[in-house]
């Protein structure tokens, strides 16, 4: 089946939550999953109408400025509203059916993470606004939260969608070359949580049952070599093996430290 604008989302929206609830015992139902759709033309009147509703609080988003809406899907989580969270999903761009369905699942393990990670309490309420003595110390914080977060739910609707196939390593590198590539100020946070979930989500990483292994297979792509960049795939490959998508402060900070010392190595190695 092709790409098309024709499906029926909420049809789509309830396979996934029945996948995330079979298989992450999770509570998801088409009640306490808010889903609304919005066009490039009504953005942010959807997105006003959305959030007063259900979200008040993202009315303080910077909504307004250009850029905000580039998404295709955003996740939305409840605070004082009943036990509801939302999906945002742009409906005027086609869809496989195939991509709608993971959309869906990456969104819900948002969802399901920020429910989960910190023993029911919010991440980003609790570290990522003016916890930290320095600004210097908040933006370390903060750059780490955002490469977890958008690393661990794609390695989790990855682990959920029977669609994705597991591939070695050497099949990615090409993949893996472009996006340390992409590496820099603007999106380099995103680049990072892609080239570690692809590391991730390898058949040799998921197969190695020490770090030693996996650090073979990684040094084998000749792509990742300074210490940065392996203390970083040490962090995340530990982490996914002890307490998976529960985090602490520490953890996140020493991700954001080695991203930030990841970034700088790439500026750089762009100016040379």
């Amino acid at each position: 089946m092709e790409a098309t604008n024709d499906l029926n989302y909420d049809s789509y929206l309830a396979r996934a939550i029945a996948i995330f609830n079979d298989r992450m015992d999770a509570d998801f139902t088409g009640d306490n999953i808010i889903l609304t759709c919005f066009m490039t033309e009504d953005q942010k009147e959807i997105f006003e109408q959305f959030c007063s509703k259900y979200f008040p609080y993202r009315l303080n988003d910077r909504y307004q400025e250009e850029g905000y809406f580039d998404f295709r899907a955003s996740s939305f989580i409840g605070i004082d509203n009943g036990g509801k969270d939302g999906i945002l999903l742009r409906t005027d761009i086609p869809y496989h059916p195939v991509e709608l369905l993971h959309i869906f699942l990456h969104e819900l393990a948002h969802i399901y993470c920020v429910h989960h990670e910190l023993d029911g309490k919010s991440f980003y309420d609790e570290y990522c606004e003016d916890y930290a003595p320095t600004k210097e110390e908040d933006g370390i914080i903060n750059a780490g939260y955002a490469v977890w977060r958008e690393c661990i739910a794609e390695i989790i609707a990855i682990e959920l969608d029977d669609s994705c196939e597991i591939v070695p390593l050497k099949e990615k590198a090409d993949v893996l070359r472009q996006l340390k590539g992409e590496i820099e100020p603007v999106d380099g946070k995103l680049a990072v949580g892609e080239i570690l979930t692809a590391v991730m989500t390898s058949t040799e990483i998921e197969a190695s049952q020490t770090w030693e292994k996996a650090e073979t297979a990684i040094l084998s792509l000749n792509l990742f070599d300074t210490p940065p960049e392996m203390d970083l795939f040490r962090l995340v490959y530990a982490q996914l093996r002890t307490t998976f998508l529960e985090v602490d402060v520490d953890f996140i900070h020493e991700l954001g430290y080695l991203y930030l010392n990841i970034l700088s190595l790439a500026v750089i190695r762009n100016l040379r």
